[in-house]
């Protein structure tokens, strides 16, 4: 049997923001990995900070079978979720979240970039500028932001 959890996390680090790059890669949901120069990222926070619609993955490993963080905007509403030791047993997940829907299972009227998955009400944020930082600091550190709280979710095999 599966058991799914949450919780509300705030990351305890500090917050400076590095120069320099470290997450190398991004791709759509259909491939087309390209690296990550200061020009692209450039672009993408722009992107970001204006709300366009959007759907990428960063992620290190040139391969992509490692963590990864997956940006979609659509509708005036943003999904960022970091995927940390995907396919083993200590998957989790880091989503960006509104309060007033973690008790829900609504689905957000937005349209994944991979033309099927739904994201729910409650793993989506409104605010470009704070996501725009978060993408930021992910690919210079490869960490998640501290600025923002994440909605981290596992499971546990019982």
């Amino acid at each position: 049997m599966v058991k799914s959890y949450e919780e509300v996390i705030q990351i305890d680090e500090n917050n400076e923001m590095p120069l320099g790059l470290c997450i190398k890669y991004m791709s759509s949901a259909y491939g087309g990995k390209r690296e990550i120069t200061e020009d692209s990222l450039k672009h993408l926070l722009k992107k970001i900070r204006k709300g366009q619609n959007l759907g990428v993955f960063l992620f290190q490993d040139p391969d992509f079978e490692d963590s990864y963080m997956q940006i979609e905007i659509d509708k005036e509403l943003i999904f960022l979720q970091y995927v940390d030791s995907p396919g083993t047993q200590e998957e989790c997940s880091y989503s960006s979240f509104q309060p007033d829907f973690l008790d829900s299972e609504e689905e957000s009227p937005m349209c994944c970039s991979d033309g099927q998955s739904i994201i729910l009400m409650r793993y989506t944020m409104q605010n470009p500028q704070l996501a725009a930082k978060c993408v930021e600091y992910f690919v210079r550190t490869g960490r998640l932001c501290p600025e923002m709280a994440w909605l981290k979710s596992w499971q546990v095999w019982e």
